[in-house]
């Protein structure tokens, strides 16, 4: 469900998404050990390694020729009562973060959108409010969204360092520790 549930939530987030010439995009996630982000160039690679290890963190990452384009970060629980998904856009200077909140136990799915300027984080605002299945309905006001930090600070994240290396190494599959 974990990798469903990303491909689900990158479709429905992929509204402004425009083609991109010659973009490379690498598949990660974190190990159980907490520390280990393995990437991978091959997406079914990276679902394989999904189904076998189920990691409650994973991210996708994605460049054109010369930059990075967008990337996702994808939380979820053990209990996998709730999944949250970030979608980060670099756009003139800033960062462009479209949130999915996928509640499983209150059949909801909630878009929200913010953005990072100079490193300040705007508050989020609701883009849209549906079920799971897409069927549009009003937020409801006493909703508790998962508490999930936004990443303000985008060189320190350690998904990116691996994706980097790999692209500058060319290599298919990438296992590092970070501290």
């Amino acid at each position: 469900m974990r990798f469903i549930v990303l491909a689900a939530a990158l479709m429905a987030m992929s509204f402004s998404a425009s083609a991109q010439v010659a973009s490379a995009s690498y598949w990660l996630l974190l190990k159980d050990d907490g520390h280990t982000w393995c990437g991978y160039a091959d997406m079914a690679e990276f679902t394989s390694e999904v189904n076998q290890l189920k990691p409650t963190e994973s991210a996708r990452v994605t460049y054109s020729p010369e930059k990075l384009t967008e990337f996702t970060y994808q939380v979820e629980p053990e209990s996998g009562d709730w999944v949250v998904v970030d979608k980060y856009t670099p756009s003139n200077g800033e960062l462009i973060i479209m949130r999915a909140n996928l509640l499983a136990q209150d059949n909801l799915q909630i878009i929200q959108e913010s953005s990072i300027r100079e490193g300040n984080i705007e508050p989020f605002r609701i883009v849209s409010t549906t079920t799971l299945d897409g069927k549009t309905v009003t937020p409801p006001g006493d909703i508790d969204l998962p508490s999930v930090p936004v990443n303000a600070n985008i060189s320190g994240l350690p998904f990116l360092a691996v994706a980097a290396e790999m692209r500058k190494q060319s290599i298919p599959k990438l296992c590092k520790a970070h501290q």
